[in-house]
């Protein structure tokens, strides 16, 4: 039986948040006037507030809250904290708690850049594309150079799908720093979302230069290289990848993908293994590994892949159809006919499915049950000979020698140089005494395959 048709795929899809995960870093110029100078700020909470920074710089985010919040019950109107703090709850996903002093702090300083980007950090992990857009376009109309502002900005569009406008606001960003790995980064990822893989590997692969130890950036390029077919540098990303993290199953699931996708079905296999071996309940990647195998021959072990894909996901119909083909070609029928019908209640008019089931109960005897599939198959596939000749052969073992005939003639009028069809047909006409007829279709056969030779008593 032939392999359901399935499109090997990543899975993988555009992520947005941590490209902008970088702070607003305050640039020349960006930042508004306070309410209060430092000079005025009390040395207690500027100690607490830069000892704040020293643990969010560690990612010790919940220390950094504790100290900030001291700070702010010492001076209520400490700008800076109020930024630092926000910053400090976003990091940790409490984002309504951030975005409220983030507004304390524009209060006191509404023309600060940086406070209106981190504003806009906030709403972006939201996932409030319009309003994170309207911050970070009130951070660079205060100041236009500011390039972590430009790339939020363009996140926020690029959520928003409005994907020109963002490719427009992440090459200012890197205009104004070449060397902005984020930036570069989700350039490549808009240019993806507008299907130009080759120019978004570019820009994959110089993010991925300049932070080599980001294991969404190198995933990134690795993807955007497959996408533009070259295969062997994008194996070599993944296979780097996953030097630098053996454990990841998706890594080895993708890299098994790309294998797949070039035919190279026993690296496939093995790749496939591994993340299965790291994370068994993954049905796509079970399914995956049995049709590796299946283009092996390894039909036994294909089994077992797709019932473990099955385990995960009962109603999968490629794994039912391919599970079907497999037993098949093992003549185990009626399992195979089984898993055919399970596959149909998914898509019942799936002609791959219906032919398989067709020749599972044709090989078991089961006429009535194949003439009708047969026949559901013809209204499906009126111009496919084979279908015609498979019903001729199911009515002619039933007995209905006029109905064999007729399929048998209708196979010959959409492929006439069917040889074994008109060796079929003649069998048929005998059936029906119809001798002189009978004798021109084996002669035709004979002619179209020297191989098909009348029975002893038509030989004349």
């Amino acid at each position: 039986m032939k392999l359901a048709t399935l499109k090997s795929t990543h899975f993988w899809s555009f992520l947005l948040v941590w490209v902008v995960a970088g702070l607003c870093l305050t640039v020349d110029g960006a930042g508004g006037a306070a309410a209060q100078s430092k000079s005025v700020v009390s040395p207690e909470a500027e100690k607490l507030n830069n000892s704040g920074l020293e643990h969010f710089k560690k990612k010790e985010y919940e220390e950094s809250i504790r100290l900030f919040r001291e700070a702010l019950e010492l001076q209520p109107e400490f700008r800076e904290a109020l930024d630092n703090l926000g910053k400090a709850l976003d990091a940790t996903g409490k984002d309504d708690e951030a975005l409220s002093d983030f507004d304390n702090a524009l209060k006191l300083a509404p023309q600060d850049a940086t406070v209106h980007c981190d504003k806009g950090l906030a709403l972006l992990h939201e996932k409030k594309f319009e309003e994170s857009a309207t911050a970070y376009r009130k951070a660079i109309e205060i100041h236009q150079d500011f390039p972590e502002a430009h790339n939020g900005l363009g996140a926020a569009l690029l959520g928003s799908g409005k994907t020109d406008e963002a490719i427009t606001e992440f090459r200012k960003s890197i205009q104004l720093r070449p060397k902005n790995p984020d930036a570069l980064n989700n350039l490549g990822l808009a240019l993806m979302a507008q299907n130009k893989p080759g120019e978004a590997a570019t820009y994959f692969r110089k993010a991925h230069n300049l932070q080599p130890n980001l294991p969404d950036v190198l995933e990134s390029y690795a993807h955007a290289l497959s996408e533009a077919g070259e295969t062997n540098e994008a194996i070599a990303a993944y296979h780097k990848l996953a030097a630098k993290h053996p454990n990841e199953p998706s890594t080895w699931a993708q890299l098994g993908h790309i294998y797949y996708a070039s035919k190279r079905y026993h690296q496939a296999e093995e790749a496939f293994q591994k993340s299965l071996t790291l994370e068994q309940k993954q049905p796509d990647v079970a399914l995956f590994l049995g049709l590796s195998q299946i283009e092996q021959g390894k039909t036994g072990k294909a089994i077992h892949s797709f019932e473990q894909c099955l385990a995960l996901r009962p109603d999968d119909f490629h794994a039912l159809y391919n599970l079907g083909s497999a037993y098949y070609s093992e003549k185990y029928f009626a399992k195979a006919a089984d898993n055919y019908q399970k596959a149909l209640a998914q898509k019942p008019d799936y002609p791959e499915a219906l032919v398989g089931l067709a020749a599972s109960q044709l090989a078991t005897n089961k006429f009535d049950e194949a003439i009708a599939t047969y026949q559901k198959l013809v209204v499906l596939t009126p111009d496919d000979p084979n279908v015609r000749f498979n019903l001729g052969t199911a009515q002619f073992n039933k007995g209905m020698y006029r109905g064999a005939a007729d399929s048998y003639r209708e196979a010959i009028r959409l492929k006439p140089d069917l040889a074994h069809a008109h060796y079929n047909l003649a069998m048929a006409l005998l059936r029906l005494d119809d001798a002189k007829a009978a004798h021109a279709e084996f002669v035709e056969a004979h002619r179209l395959d020297p191989s098909l030779n009348p029975p002893a008593s038509n030989a004349r």
